[in-house]
């Protein structure tokens, strides 16, 4: 599979991808190098997205617990099979008793960016976040986030609430 995967790379990319042609799943232990190939390219682009020995094989699997739901998505390219994008999606109740959806880890391969894959991933996951009875969806992303990212969330109905700063400790 690893050398299907570095032969279709040189194949020529449409400029947009429809739905019927991306399958989004669950992650599945088989994903892990994939994954980790995205998240470290995430990284070297905007130094962020991985941190050594914070993603693991089973970093991605199901976790459901009271107050807790967590998948990681996968987006393949159903013609090929190739992982071409991931996102965490989480739901955490709050103090108030609702529950609060999250995005994270959100990443697609360089090659696929602006081709509509992240919308297709952000898609389904408003879909399940809603479907375990989410109120609203809540998105971190970095400081500096190229506006073009932040307008791409905000086309699908997200706005900007709040400003977070965090300190972080050395170990």
């Amino acid at each position: 599979m690893n050398l299907e995967v570095k032969n279709i790379k040189n194949i020529p990319l449409k400029n947009e991808f429809r739905e019927k042609e991306i399958l989004i799943r669950n992650y599945r232990t088989s994903d892990y190098a994939f994954t980790l190939e995205i998240l470290e390219e995430l990284y070297d682009t905007y130094h962020r997205g991985l941190k050594e020995g914070e993603w693991k094989p089973s970093s991605g699997l199901r976790l459901f617990k009271p107050n807790l739901k967590r998948v990681t998505l996968i987006a393949e390219l159903k013609s090929t099979g190739e992982v071409i994008g991931m996102g965490v999606i989480e739901a955490l109740k709050s103090a108030l008793g609702h529950y609060i959806g999250y995005l994270y880890n959100w990443a697609i391969k360089k090659r696929f960016v602006g081709k509509s894959i992240g919308k297709i991933l952000a898609d389904q996951a408003i879909q399940i976040l809603k479907s375990w009875g989410c109120n609203s969806i809540r998105i971190n992303l970095g400081y500096k986030t190229p506006e073009k990212l932040i307008n791409v969330f905000k086309n699908i109905g997200f706005k900007p609430i709040m400003i977070v700063l965090e300190k972080r400790f050395e170990n």
